[in-house]
């Protein structure tokens, strides 16, 4: 009987046991905190990133729309529209020492000696083409030298006066401070006060009395002495005094008078155009009478005559462009908008105007992404379809942690193998007799695009590779046993019912593994080349191996060096903001399809 008395009650389930109790709560309430407050606190850490990053960012297009009136204002776009014909004209004569240079190696090719050499490039004809085309654009170069030197100056003049006039609101903001009840002398205030002391104490505009008190005030001051009502008077007068010399600096800038030394002489500037074309026609003439003896230079100097003529024939467009400049044309914000997302430069710390687009980085960003997909995709649903419905147990408890544990390798790892292995050997490949046929082979720079594109795959591989697996992993395993009970081969049921019910699992994985390369920021700072220009998708496939820049890399680069608060530090966290939006499109499509088109549920 004693024993049958401690029998448990056989309808009562074990789990309603009492649980110990911590700090008055259970275990599942503990758990339940526990992650609910994890939760909260992702939330609250995202909340204060966004709010970092947009009011970092927010000032951006005011700074930039300011930048982009002073340089209308003081004519430095009038300047760039001068400088136009002289960058054409530049290319033309690179263009022509390309092919001078192509005539001299012919002709060591061809077994000359070099006074053979020499007596060809230099006979009276050759000089008259190659150093006559040189020589014929120097006007243009001077004038166009001596207007951007005077736009310029109007424009720094005007940025003197801005960093001045914000160095004097300085002043009166802390003299306001100063003269406040509240106000006690810091270390600094101490050693500034101190100093103003000394300086004004020997300025002979003051009366000698009030220098000597100075002087002797000044020499008093030590560390443990108080500073009382009266050194708070003084103080501020002194900071009244630096802020009257520096007000007495400034030098007014009169956007509407000064520019006429910059858009002035335009008839002088259409007779040195005109006497260019002219002088230019008779230098190309001279091309006829040398004697190339080489089939190619000759079709290279029938471009050149080519080109001139368009240089000639948009001289006349090229003076209305300039007639019809308005320096009072107004500047709107949507102006600074779109200069920045459509751009096609990205320059900085320049002497004349900085642009900040960004068409180069976004670009060079999609560019090496879509190398990156085009390797990663294969690879990474393949070897889940592979490891979830084809290897065997002990293929698949050997390949999944392998792949997974690409994802361990630190990115500045991978970026050295780029730089220092698999770029090389790309090179060395490009360069094997057997591959000259390929039209952009070899290449020469082995930081490109598709070195950073390769690496980038490699990371992406495991991100694609785990949640594509894990998608196919949670169809229902009635599905396939279905198919094979209708006589399907294992084959057909993977691709016929397994992938297919899978494939917005697969889709959203691959999208994931587009936001993991398109963030990454070691590898394509290493490995791409950091050239910012907008790859020239005309060049075909060899568009892949020419060196890009991308946002994420532009701010690792540049974010260092930058004075917080500038322009430029504030286009660099806009680069950041669309990075944020990128990638918030990203991770909210991926999740639209995963609901949108989810067979599981029908």
């Amino acid at each position: 009987m004693a024993a049958s008395s401690k029998q448990t009650d056989p309808n009562k389930p074990a789990f309603s046991k009492r649980r110990a109790l911590f700090l008055g709560k259970d275990s599942d309430s503990i758990i339940k905190t526990f992650f609910g407050s994890n939760a909260m606190v992702a939330i609250v850490i995202l909340a204060l990133i966004t709010i970092f990053l947009f009011k970092e960012g927010a000032g951006f297009m005011g700074l930039y729309h300011k930048s982009l009136e002073e340089y209308r204002l003081s004519g430095l776009e009038y300047v760039d529209i001068l400088k136009e014909k002289r960058e054409d004209y530049t290319e033309l004569t690179r263009y022509l020492n390309d092919v001078k240079s192509d005539w001299i190696n012919e002709l060591k090719a061809s077994g000359s000696s070099q006074a053979e050499i020499s007596k060809a490039i230099f006979n009276p004809e050759a000089k008259a083409l190659f150093l006559g085309y040189m020589r014929a654009g120097s006007d243009l170069k001077k004038f166009v030298k001596t207007k951007m030197d005077v736009a310029i100056e109007i424009r720094d003049q005007h940025t003197t006066n801005e960093n001045l006039r914000e160095t004097v609101e300085n002043y009166t903001q802390r003299i306001a401070e100063i003269q406040s009840t509240s106000y006690t002398f810091s270390k600094e205030d101490r050693a500034k006060y101190t100093l103003l002391l000394r300086d004004h104490s020997r300025d002979n505009s003051l009366p000698s009395e009030e220098a000597q008190r100075f002087l002797k005030e000044a020499d008093s001051i030590t560390p443990e002495k108080a500073l009382d009502q009266a050194d708070r008077e003084t103080f501020a007068m002194l900071l009244g005094l630096e802020a009257e010399k520096i007000e007495a600096t400034i030098k007014p800038v009169d956007f509407n008078t000064t520019i006429k030394g910059v858009i002035d002489e335009q008839a002088r500037y259409a007779e040195i155009l005109d006497a260019l074309e002219v002088s230019l026609t008779e230098v190309v003439a001279t091309a006829d009478a040398v004697q190339f003896n080489s089939p190619a230079i000759e079709e290279r100097i029938a471009t050149f005559k080519e080109l001139n003529q368009k240089f000639f024939s948009n001289i006349d467009a090229h003076k209305a462009k300039l007639a019809n400049w308005d320096q009072s044309a107004p500047v709107s914000i949507f102006q600074a908008a779109s200069a920045f997302l459509t751009g096609k430069d990205w320059v900085t710390a320049s002497d004349q105007q900085d642009w900040y687009g960004l068409m180069p980085l976004l670009s060079g960003s999609l560019l090496i992404s879509a190398i990156a997909l085009v390797f990663a995709i294969p690879f990474g649903v393949g070897a889940a379809i592979y490891v979830n419905q084809i290897a065997g147990p002990a293929e698949r408890n050997f390949i999944k942690p392998y792949v997974e544990f690409i994802s361990a390798i630190p990115s500045v790892v991978i970026g050295f193998f780029g730089v220092v292995v698999f770029g090389e050997f790309i090179r060395w490949f490009s360069q094997l007799d057997g591959f000259q046929w390929v039209p952009f082979f070899p290449i020469q720079e082995r930081l490109n695009a598709f070195t950073a594109g390769c690496l980038l795959a490699l990371m992406a591989i495991p991100t694609i590779f785990t949640l594509a697996e894990d998608a196919i992993n949670n169809i229902p395993r009635h599905f396939k046993e279905a198919s094979l009970a209708m006589g399907a081969t294992p084959l057909q049921t993977t691709m016929r019912v397994i992938v297919p019910t899978a494939l917005s699992g697969i889709i959203s994985a691959i999208m994931l593994g587009f936001g993991r390369v398109i963030g990454e920021t070691m590898v394509v700072l290493l490995c791409a080349g950091n050239r910012i220009k907008i790859p020239d998708f005309t060049e075909g496939p060899g568009v892949f191996f020419e060196p890009v820049h991308t946002m994420t890399g532009i701010i690792a680069q540049e974010m260092g060096e930058v004075v917080q608060g500038s322009l430029h530090y504030r286009a660099l966290f806009m680069v950041g903001i669309v990075l944020f939006f990128i990638s918030l499109i990203i991770n909210y499509t991926a999740q639209w399809v995963v609901k949108r088109f989810s067979k599981l549920g029908d």
